[in-house]
């Protein structure tokens, strides 16, 4: 909607031993891509709170610290979203699907060239899986056919 304020989501790369924790979306958008777990905040909730609860809600794991590793501002035609992207080694539980979609572990060094992919994971995974890398923000045009053009900073 023209106007209104930025859609905020979350999303959150889990890394262990198992490389990163993907996640096959069964649902809009990008249904049927492959990604990391995430959704829509709350109202009331803060990106870290909506992060441990889109994990808990999509994995069954339960995370005990997380780190914001950058803020992405996407614009898609007359929608807009604000993205926080969260990293975390710290969860446990025992790994379950939802509704909404099947998680998996995969080799981090192999997921860019997954097939079903989602262009967004392939634009920014490379900043968060390097742990070392400085907190970024980013703008990102995008529209039905993908990403158009996108640039970075570090925070």
């Amino acid at each position: 909607m023209p106007g209104c304020s930025p859609l905020p989501i979350v999303f959150c790369f889990l890394l262990g031993e198992k490389g990163v924790l993907l996640y096959r979306r069964m649902t809009a958008p990008w249904n049927g891509t492959v990604t990391v777990p995430g959704g829509k905040k709350e109202r009331g909730e803060t990106a870290r709170e909506a992060c441990i609860r889109e994990i808990e809600e999509e994995t069954g794991y339960r995370l005990r610290s997380l780190r914001l590793r950058g803020i992405a501002h996407i614009l898609s035609g007359e929608a807009e979203a604000t993205g926080y992207y969260f990293s975390s080694r710290d969860f446990e539980g025992e790994l379950r699907e939802s509704g909404e979609g099947v998680p998996f572990w995969h080799p981090a060094g192999e997921s860019l060239s997954l097939k079903g992919i989602n262009p967004f994971y392939t634009l920014l995974a490379p900043k968060i899986l390097d742990e070392t890398a400085p907190l970024f923000e980013a703008k990102i045009l995008s529209d039905e056919q993908g990403i158009r053009s996108s640039s970075f900073e570090n925070a």
